[in-house]
């Protein structure tokens, strides 16, 4: 099989001092390093190559660092976000369980109110009794003076 070659004629200018320097290289060369197609050919892939692989990995570590970023701003939103539905939560529960201790009080206090009219009923009740007991007893000595007499 025979390989295709193109040709370019490339200049250099002596001033600009890397031209200079790559003519200087190329002029030194010799068969066995091989062609200056394929020297030059080798150094540019090189060097375009390497420049890409640092602007891939420029990219990948920029994105790296924004996911980061991206991640601490989402993980402070979420702590923030969950620290308010806490704070919520907690003052719902706090009615909710003010509630259920006035409902329980209020059970209790009527309870304790039945109790106590109960207890002022009985100690009326009492109270009138006792009280009868002496108008009874003066009206049975009464009677008994009067049947005496």
């Amino acid at each position: 099989m025979r390989k295709t070659y193109k040709c370019s004629n490339i200049k250099f200018c002596m001033e600009d001092e890397n031209q200079r320097r790559t003519w200087e290289y190329l002029q030194g060369m010799t068969r066995k390093d091989g062609s200056y197609g394929k020297v030059l050919s080798d150094a540019f892939v090189a060097v375009l190559d390497g420049q890409l692989r640092d602007r891939t990995d420029k990219a990948v570590s920029d994105s790296v660092i924004s996911l980061e970023q991206d991640a601490d701003i989402f993980g402070k939103m979420l702590e923030r976000a969950l620290e308010q539905k806490f704070h919520e939560i907690i003052q719902e529960l706090q009615k909710v369980l003010a509630e259920q201790i006035r409902n329980s009080f209020s059970e209790y206090v009527s309870t304790v109110h039945f109790d106590a009219e109960e207890l002022i009923e009985k100690t009326n009740v009492a109270g009138m009794g006792q009280t009868q007991e002496p108008e009874l007893s003066e009206d049975m000595m009464a009677f008994a003076f009067a049947m005496g007499e």
